[in-house]
């Protein structure tokens, strides 16, 4: 899914690298937001609404991927963390996040103009936490998978 959304919904939609999507997140302001989606031109709208579904499949395929991951890693370090659960959690709040943040992207581009400038900020907030929490979920993969891959080296020299 990463592969689909990011090389190839997302250079269709704002013509370039599929970069204006990231910034059409994290704008903040609505003329910002505006200024992005105006630079796609009628094409990129019309792609834009016929694609963003692959961005709630993307949603939902990473969080549950992050998840099983964290969980697979924690188990393999053959005892519980305590945050285990929370930063489990943290992999299914941010595909909350990005389906919410979604849902925004697509009203604010049906209407940009009369879109209502608090909701658009909060749609950059959303998009700003769920990149926090997917940023926290990668850190504990990549320690857990340290300790995990420390430990079987360790357990098969004894």
């Amino acid at each position: 899914m990463f592969v689909v959304v990011m090389f190839y919904a997302n250079p269709m939609i704002d013509g370039g690298d599929g970069s204006g999507l990231l910034s059409l997140q994290l704008a903040f302001y609505r003329e910002a937001g505006e200024a992005i989606v105006s630079r796609w031109g009628d094409k990129g709208v019309d792609n834009f609404k016929a694609w963003i579904f692959l961005d709630y499949i993307y949603a939902v395929a990473y969080s549950l991927f992050l998840a099983s991951l964290l969980s697979f890693l924690a188990l393999k370090n053959a005892r519980r963390l305590k945050y285990e659960n929370l930063i489990i959690g943290l992999s299914f709040s941010a595909g909350v996040l990005d389906c919410v943040e979604n849902t925004i992207e697509v009203f604010f581009v049906d209407n940009p103009s009369g879109f209502p400038e608090v909701v658009f900020f909060a749609h950059s907030v959303f998009a700003l936490i769920k990149w926090m929490f997917v940023f926290i979920v990668l850190l504990n993969i990549i320690y857990l998978g340290f300790k995990v891959g420390f430990y079987s080296i360790k357990r098969r020299l004894w």
